[in-house]
């Protein structure tokens, strides 16, 4: 086996091991309960992203023996779940300025993984997505963590525009849900 091959074969359990040690070590576990709706929030919407690409994908996981849902469930179950954890409780609350800059560590803590991804083939785009698509996507999800943790009241009606806003600008083909 090559060792690129077997890079391909480690790096997403690695990164979720990873995940998980960072998150045991620094993650607000005692306030688990406070960042629970956030949590189930961040689930749900990538619940539902899943289910309406599922035809019409705008990228894919390739593992040599994982399928590609079990690496949107790792990512579900153990990425978010962590990365709100460790995200949450550290937002700045005062300086906008270190608000942006909170936001701007994680988006390159997420961008560089799917940098990795990419050189390691374990992801690829199609239908219009590229790298800064999800770099993008990254800067308006922990925009939209924060505020659904603050206002989820008003974050819901706002993902569920967004939401059409990217079915709209990637043509999804609603007629292969039904």
């Amino acid at each position: 086996m090559t060792t690129f091959i077997i890079l391909q074969l480690i790096f997403r359990p690695v990164k979720a091991i990873l995940y998980i040690l960072v998150c045991l070590k620094w993650g607000d576990w005692r306030n688990w309960r406070k960042y629970y709706p956030t949590i189930l929030y961040v689930i749900i919407w990538d619940l539902i992203f899943n289910l309406f690409t599922d035809n019409y994908p705008l990228w894919t996981f390739y593992h040599p023996f994982l399928k590609h849902t079990f690496s949107d469930l790792l990512i579900a179950f153990v990425s978010f779940p962590c990365a709100i954890l460790l995200y949450l409780p550290y937002v700045p609350k005062k300086s906008i300025i270190k608000q942006i800059l909170h936001i701007a560590f994680w988006t390159g803590m997420l961008s560089l993984f799917e940098a990795i991804s990419l050189s390691l083939h374990t992801i690829s785009y199609h239908n219009g997505w590229n790298y800064w698509w999800s770099v993008a996507a990254d800067v308006t999800i922990f925009c939209m963590i924060r505020l659904h943790y603050e206002k989820p009241l008003f974050a819901w009606p706002l993902s569920v525009l967004l939401f059409i806003v990217n079915m709209i600008v990637f043509k999804f083909p609603l007629g292969e849900l039904f």
